[in-house]
């Protein structure tokens, strides 16, 4: 609304140009985490393969590719926790994904304890 003010009025207030600068910084940083940084993990045949469908990219690493992983628990109150899983791949990329942003997280898990439970690392 701001901006619409700033480029029809010719003589705008001042304080529509601080609104704008103040909120622009903030709408390109969650446009580029929400929909820019968008990806889709995809795990089987002893694959698993990151796909970024904005950026028109993709990534496949084989299971053997993976150095270690681990999933971490962070205790956020008095009943919650947040779990994060990070993979890291031998060619220095990590894969980090949490719980409450992935829905097959839990299927992530198990996957991983199956296929290669060796490469977990021990959380401190």
């Amino acid at each position: 609304m701001n901006t619409w003010i700033v480029v029809r009025d010719p003589q705008p207030a001042w304080y529509n140009y601080l609104i704008i600068l103040l909120l622009l910084p903030i709408a390109l940083f969650v446009g580029y985490k929400i929909f820019i940084r968008y990806k889709i993990i995809s795990l089987g045949n002893n694959l698993i393969e990151m796909r970024f469908p904005v950026l028109r990219s993709s990534s496949k690493y084989r299971l053997d590719q993976i150095e270690f992983w681990t999933e971490n628990a962070v205790k956020t109150g008095k009943n919650s926790t947040y779990k994060e899983l990070e993979i890291k791949f031998s060619d220095g990329q990590k894969l980090s994904l949490g719980h409450r942003e992935f829905t097959e997280y839990d299927k992530v898990i198990k996957y991983l304890q199956q296929k290669v439970p060796k490469l977990k690392k021990a959380t401190p």
